[in-house]
């Protein structure tokens, strides 16, 4: 395999070509100099100069098409990816890595070394052609390596070299070392052994690579921090068109704004997709990576079929259903508890028009829900019986369990924090703390990943409502579940006592040690309790902190936000505000230095309009009634003027509910109906 240096004249490439070939042990050819220049008997500049720019990118493309090289580093040159044929004929035998260089650096160096053997030089100044061959880098790499301003050929040979050796492999938090690639988990979901797939290996960000970061549009941060996990068979230039068609459907053009709430407080606004909460930044894009990764992964005489199998405790269903009914030919299955969900969040599931939805209430909990999902994934002859009803269906899952949900998670905070240093609220390299509502534990997971990949948080707070195992194990070591009942709360979003995620994220404060997260959580499913003691504990607590509020300090934050600001925030936020203004409060009086706190805003408030008239009407009465009505009562009262009716809820009143079905807490039953829908589905 040859690897292809690519990218902007004056980036270095021929010196680190040199270097990359000691550490690799592989020859080298410079396709400027040991190319064009033999083949055609004179200098690039004096062939640019006869025959102009159109010609000559056509004729360098006609001599690169000649290169049949193997195990070779090439240097190309600058206008090599110009030439769109050469280019397809070069990726059949190599990789190209990118050398994305500032674009600073570059201008500096041509202007030194006099460069006289660019592309386009003649007619328009050399910082526009850089601007316009940008696009057609970007499109055109399998590997991104972010070049720092002074960094030395050797430097940057080295780094290639450790992004090549990178596994591009995934294993289970339980031991199975499985040889799939990102591609295969994300189809697969969940691994063989019950265990939850993460990657071998990552890199992170240095300071100088954020600061490039920094006036990125969300698109363009969430790839780069996708890069940063081997995206096997994904290309790269793919994933763009998924990033940019995804978030195309929020209706902020920032996708995930971050605004002043008060004091120290500040908004991450995550509730800007089409169904009003956090999950649509995973989930507008997860069934079109889904979907990818089936195709990629599917052999090319072999129809395959994607499906989708989910429970949620209410935002999720409700982003999954509109994310993978934009999907064709895909048939989604949603799990939810019956009278475990907000009026609007169940009208959401239950207005949804798509012939390919079976969307099932279940008279039970979320951890019923989530249980019955894990359970017929790992079912090997229900999901064969399923592929018969329907001939080649593969079954993904849209929980964070998936590490294709997971992943874009990690973005938020990175963002988020880059957000506040575009607006002046910190410098670059300054910490700042985040609280997140928990409950599955998979934004805190992103939080606490995005810390990994070098961003500045100080206190990563996990903060829960009155179903608070989470924060007790943080501050314990213990997770018992034996006498603790399942509290329906008004944050139904977090209404969870089994928390996924809580297993990878003790993987990955191990080390990887799969022979104690197994244990573990044989335990939990057995004995339902496991303890942890001594340095796992210590490293648990340094790592995050847990705290949680009542029912009565949520509505009343959400009542004194209202009073103080005129912002009305969801039940959900209300949990983190409540957790941060004490953490907050606290710093205070110890005279601690206090820092910006990142709040993971989850929901949009009209989701949970019941609850919200309640908390902030004042002593009015309160009008139990419809879903418009009762946004009608919110938007009466007194308001700051962001605080409006999301769009896609507007319509909600005027829609019909198709899927009303309420069935037994039952996986007999819930197979049943699956079995029902599959075969409707085939007709």
């Amino acid at each position: 395999m040859n690897i292809y240096l690519m990218g902007p004249p004056g980036s270095g490439k021929s010196s680190v070509c040199a270097h990359l070939s000691k550490l690799m042990k592989m020859p080298t050819l410079d396709v400027d100099d040991q190319w064009l220049e033999k083949n055609w008997n004179c200098s690039v500049a004096k062939k640019l100069s006869t025959l102009g720019d159109e010609a000559f990118i056509q004729a360098e493309g006609e001599e690169v098409m000649k290169l049949k090289c193997r195990g070779t580093i090439v240097s190309l040159s600058g206008s090599n990816p110009l030439h769109p044929e050469s280019m397809k004929h070069l990726s059949h035998s190599g990789l190209f890595v990118y050398m994305d260089t500032p674009k600073k650096d570059i201008l500096d160096r041509c202007k030194l070394m006099k460069v006289d053997r660019i592309v386009g030089q003649s007619t328009q100044p050399l910082e526009k052609i850089l601007d316009k061959r940008a696009s057609i880098y970007e499109n055109s790499y399998d590997v991104r390596i972010m070049i720092e301003t002074g960094s030395s050929p050797e430097q940057i040979a080295n780094k290639i070299h450790q992004s090549l050796l990178r596994s591009d492999k995934y294993l289970s938090t339980r031991g199975l070392d499985s040889d799939l690639d990102f591609t295969q988990v994300v189809k697969t979901g969940l691994a063989p052994d019950r265990g939850l797939f993460m990657s071998k290996e990552h890199s992170s960000f240095t300071f100088s690579e954020l600061q490039r970061l920094q006036n990125l549009s969300y698109p363009e941060v969430t790839l780069r921090v996708m890069e940063k996990f081997p995206l096997g068979k994904l290309h790269p230039s793919h994933l763009r068109r998924l990033l940019y068609s995804a978030y195309s459907t929020f209706s902020n053009p920032e996708v995930l704004p971050v605004h002043n709430l008060y004091d120290h407080l500040y908004l991450m606004e995550t509730y800007h997709g089409p169904t009003a909460s956090f999950k649509d930044l995973s989930l507008q894009l997860l069934p079109k990576l889904l979907d990818a990764c089936i195709n990629i992964t599917s052999s090319q005489d072999k129809k395959t079929t994607s499906g989708l199998l989910v429970a949620t405790s209410g935002d999720t269903g409700t982003a999954a259903l509109d994310g993978f009914v934009r999907i064709a030919n895909t048939p989604v299955i949603v799990l939810y508890p019956y009278h475990g969900v907000s009026n609007v969040q169940k009208a959401q599931m239950q207005t949804c028009s798509s012939p390919n939805v079976c969307v099932l209430g279940v008279d039970g909990d979320f951890d019923f829900c989530q249980t019955t999902v894990k359970d017929i994934f790992n079912d090997e002859n229900l999901n064969k019986e399923m592929s018969d009803i329907v001939p080649g269906l593969v079954m993904g899952s849209a929980n964070s369990i998936n590490w294709g949900r997971l992943l874009p998670q990690v973005a938020f905070t990175v963002s988020s924090y880059l957000k506040l240093v575009q607006q002046g609220a910190i410098t670059l390299g300054e910490p700042v703390d985040v609280c997140i509502p928990t409950g599955n534990f998979g934004n805190m997971l992103g939080a606490v990943m995005a810390k990994k990949l070098g961003i500045p948080l100080r206190r990563l707070i996990a903060a829960s409502n009155d179903n608070n195992v989470i924060t007790d194990f943080i501050k314990t070591g213990v997770y018992d579940l034996r006498h603790r009942s399942f509290k329906a709360t008004v944050s139904p979003s977090i209404d969870i006592l089994v928390s996924s995620n809580l297993e990878r994220f003790l993987f990955l404060l191990t080390d990887g040690d799969s022979k104690l997260i197994q244990d573990l959580f044989h335990q939990l499913s057995t004995n339902k309790r496991f303890e942890i003691g001594g340095d796992l504990l210590k490293l648990v607590q340094d790592t995050v902190m847990g705290d949680w509020c009542s029912e009565k300090d949520c509505l009343d934050t959400v009542r004194r936000v209202h009073h103080e600001t005129g912002k009305y925030i969801d039940p959900h936020t209300a949990v983190a505000v409540a957790v941060a203004d004490r953490i907050n409060e606290q710093d205070k009086a110890r005279g601690d230095k206090r820092v910006p706190i990142l709040i993971s805003s989850t929901a949009h408030f009209a989701k949970f309009p019941e609850s919200m008239l309640h908390a902030v009407s004042e002593g009015n009465p309160v009008v139990q009634g419809d879903i418009k009505s009762m946004f009608d009562q919110l938007m009466k009262i007194p308001h700051h003027e962001s605080s409006t009716i999301h769009p896609e809820l507007a319509k909600l009143p005027s829609m019909e509910r198709l899927h009303n079905m309420k069935i037994p807490a039952d996986k007999n039953q819930v197979v049943l109906e699956i079995k029902k829908f599959l075969q409707h589905f085939t007709k």
